[in-house]
């Protein structure tokens, strides 16, 4: 066990040592980009390495050309912290050494492939609620006289994160001689938002077949916002159903807790005997499953 301990705080420092060699690059980065867009940019390594790692990054949950407001090197800390916490709480219940180590690993490639997800979610969902103001956005440019090149810059300047980063990125794919369509379509190969999906292929028809495509995008500004308020309220009417899971995943604590402060002899058998342990293991199993499991009912249900 201590063994264990030692390695996992060896895999710590080795961590923060890269994170630390990492912002170093990033502020290498800042000096040679202006700060604006220097945020908003997937690490060029990160991006050249990913068909090597692309294994490891599909294990992890995760993806190379997001940008995460929570470090990936956190991430993986809190993976470790989560493993030890196992094993601690392993000297308590006295379980064999091979059974915790398992189930150490699981719960560290769980945490760490949660965190990685909820993430990426929050930055979908970000994206999908700017979208309708980045069509109209759009729109306004091109009713105006103005090409959609000079649009994408406006988001890219104007709209706030993430939807400002995506767009970065695209006006330096623009640059770069790639056409409106296929760099809209790229945001959507990137972030998994279908509504991106549905604009590249407005921008595709109207630009080589012709037509108003001012009044096609306001019609498709139009057709988003609906989505938006639509899942917003698909969500508001998910409330009770995600307040009555979270208070079915802490009711067994809050009267664990209650029924030890009473009467602590009532909860030795959990801890001190193996039977008992082995009672509490399969409990608290199958509340977090639970937990999931209705949350995972609760997302399929609302998606739109």
């Amino acid at each position: 066990m201590i063994i264990v301990l030692v390695l996992l705080l060896a895999a710590s420092a080795n961590t923060l040592r890269l994170d630390k060699r990492e912002r170093r690059m990033d502020r290498q980065l800042e000096i040679a980009l202006p700060a604006a867009e220097a945020a908003t940019l997937v690490s060029i390594r990160r991006a050249a390495k990913t068909s090597r790692w692309n294994m490891i990054y599909r294990f992890a949950n995760y993806r190379p050309d997001i940008v995460y407001f929570l470090r990936p090197v956190y991430v993986l800390l809190a993976g470790v912290m989560s493993a030890a916490a196992v094993l601690y709480v392993n000297q308590l219940l006295r379980f064999p050494g091979h059974y915790a180590a398992i189930a150490a690993a699981v719960v560290a490639v769980l945490v760490v492939r949660g965190l990685f997800g909820w993430q990426r979610r929050l930055f979908a969902n970000q994206l999908f609620q700017q979208l309708p103001d980045a069509v109209q956005l759009v729109t306004s440019t091109v009713r105006s006289g103005l090409p959609v090149n000079e649009a994408f810059r406006t988001i890219a300047r104007e709209m706030p994160q993430p939807t400002s980063g995506q767009f970065a990125i695209v006006c330096s794919e623009l640059n770069l001689g790639r056409s409106p369509e296929e760099v809209v379509e790229e945001i959507y190969q990137r972030t998994g938002v279908a509504e991106y999906a549905m604009f590249a292929v407005t921008l595709a028809v109207q630009l080589k077949t012709g037509g108003s495509l001012a009044e096609t995008l306001q019609t498709l500004g139009e057709t988003v916002g609906q989505r938006v308020a639509l899942a917003a309220r698909a969500k508001a009417l998910a409330g009770e159903v995600i307040f009555s899971s979270r208070a079915l995943t802490l009711a067994p604590l809050i009267v664990g807790g209650l029924l030890y402060w009473i009467n602590p002899q009532s909860i030795d058998l959990l801890l001190f005997d193996p039977e008992g342990n082995m009672l509490l293991a399969y409990a608290a199993c199958s509340v977090v499953m639970g937990h999931f499991v209705i949350r995972w009912m609760i997302r399929r249900e609302t998606a739109l």
